[in-house]
């Protein structure tokens, strides 16, 4: 199928329905960040986003949405490790501030604690400018096409970004950075959406059986085949031998603790063009094993 007939395919379903209810039958998100906290210590976050009922202020009702997860710490430096840059933590809602949203026909507002706030328009068309909203400050964003995807019995809108590090803004879901998540580069800190559910089914971005939630309890008690990577030093490509025990997304890591390269594992053996890279010391983010990669040209 040509580019131009799925675009046009796409805004059918962008534009032929009404919006569905976002926020309805117990969405969540799973979201891996990866930040220097500072260099040489990296932190990776596995987290979760769930509704939790709701909050009226000033007569609007908005969804409570909290946060959970699991902090692994890697060092990225000679021995000796440092204590605080070793194992992980898990935390609960509490740990994290709760955050208000709301829909707004096919907007997703957010209370910053003060007022009510854009977080993202998604009645989009190709050529359109992404707004600046809470989470996304660029104005040189840029909507290039647009296609749909599956949730639930209806087809939401995805369209995918021009001049932004997230590729994807998905309807009713965020991007493929997160809910929450910066849109484009944040710092010392790289985001990923692993996983979007409804009820006890996950849509997007890869299919799964089941949950988001089971979906991550099976990847993390599941059998792994062990991974190798060549040429060692590597230059311009790295192949990828070996594979985990389902699909995963590859993020690779500079010395500073950014991502700076991201794809996705489907076969026992992939190749990542490291061309864009300078030399150095790289992590290898796959799933939750976490390999060393020396960039020499």
């Amino acid at each position: 199928m040509n580019r131009r007939f799925t675009t046009f395919l796409g805004l059918l379903a962008a534009f032929g329905v009404q919006a569905q209810d976002y926020l309805a039958n117990d969405p969540v998100w799973r979201v891996q960040s990866i930040c220097a906290v500072p260099v040489p210590c990296i932190a990776i976050d596995n987290y979760s986003y769930h509704t939790a009922g709701d909050s009226v202020i000033a007569g609007i009702n908005w969804t409570k949405i909290t946060r959970q997860g699991t902090i692994s710490y890697m060092w990225q430096s000679l021995p000796p490790v440092p204590q605080s840059c070793e194992g992980s933590t898990s935390y609960g809602p509490e740990f994290y501030p709760v955050q208000l949203i709301r829909q707004e026909g096919r907007q997703m507002h957010i209370w910053d604690g003060s007022s009510d706030q854009l977080l993202y328009d998604f009645d989009l068309q190709v050529g359109d400018t992404l707004p600046i909203s809470w989470n996304n400050w660029n104005e040189e964003i840029t909507v290039i096409a647009v296609d749909s995807v599956l949730v639930g019995s209806e087809m939401r809108a995805r369209y995918e970004m021009g001049n932004s590090w997230a590729q994807y803004l998905i309807e009713g879901i965020g991007t493929d950075h997160g809910l929450f998540e910066p849109i484009s580069i944040a710092f010392d800190c790289g985001y990923s959406l692993g996983c979007f559910g409804v009820g006890n089914m996950s849509y997007y971005p890869l299919p799964a059986t089941g949950s988001c939630e089971g979906s991550m309890r099976i990847d993390d008690h599941a059998p792994r085949v062990p991974i190798s990577v060549a040429p060692v030093p590597a230059t311009d490509r790295l192949t990828l031998r070996g594979s985990q025990s389902r699909e995963h997304y590859t993020i690779v890591i500079d010395p500073w603790g950014r991502a700076v390269l991201r794809g996705e594992t489907r076969q026992s053996e992939t190749e990542i063009d490291l061309s864009t890279l300078s030399n150095g010391m790289y992590s290898l983010v796959i799933g939750r094993s976490v390999l060393r990669v020396i960039v020499m040209k």
